[in-house]
């Protein structure tokens, strides 16, 4: 299986806490940007739990750093390819440009749901194939988080678009 990268947990840990700081990094910028003072708050909120969830990863670190993580890597590896190949936010590049759009408010809750749908995909997996109940329990609150922010984000986005 060549091209396949092989991630010990503590690398799955860095790479989720690799895309938190991006989700950060997006909200924020959104945040400020947005021109719906509504989409602003919600971005600004969105922003706030991207922190509460690098603390928890920066909690669960430690227990991985030996790369104990799942029993069947091998099954797991394609899987986490994906997400190590692909930006799940927008980079700043890929951001700018669409800000200078008219529909720059409607493109960017696309954006985030679609990130927020895969990372809580992620999250479900990574739960599913850890080994300790500390990191099955943290995982999945994570993906409950990322799937509750979709949720939110496609309320607001229907509300917004008046579907």
């Amino acid at each position: 299986m060549s091209g396949i990268k092989y991630f010990s947990g503590f690398e799955v840990i860095r790479a989720a806490k690799e895309v938190e700081k991006n989700g950060h990094r997006f909200y924020s910028t959104m945040a400020e940007r947005a021109s719906d003072p509504l989409l602003k708050d919600l971005f600004a909120g969105l922003a706030q739990d991207e922190v509460e969830h690098l603390r928890r990863l920066n909690q669960l670190e430690s227990q991985y750093q030996d790369g104990a993580f799942v029993d069947c890597e091998e099954e797991f590896l394609p899987y986490l390819s994906q997400y190590s190949d692909a930006k799940i936010f927008p980079d700043a590049e890929r951001l700018e440009a669409v800000l200078k759009t008219d529909t720059a408010d409607l493109q960017a809750l696309d954006m985030a749901i679609e990130a927020e749908e895969k990372f809580a995909e992620y999250f479900l997996k990574a739960s599913s194939l850890a080994q300790t109940e500390d990191g099955k329990e943290a995982f999945g609150w994570l993906a409950g988080e990322e799937a509750r922010h979709a949720e939110i984000l496609k309320e607001r986005r229907s509300k917004y678009s008046g579907e």
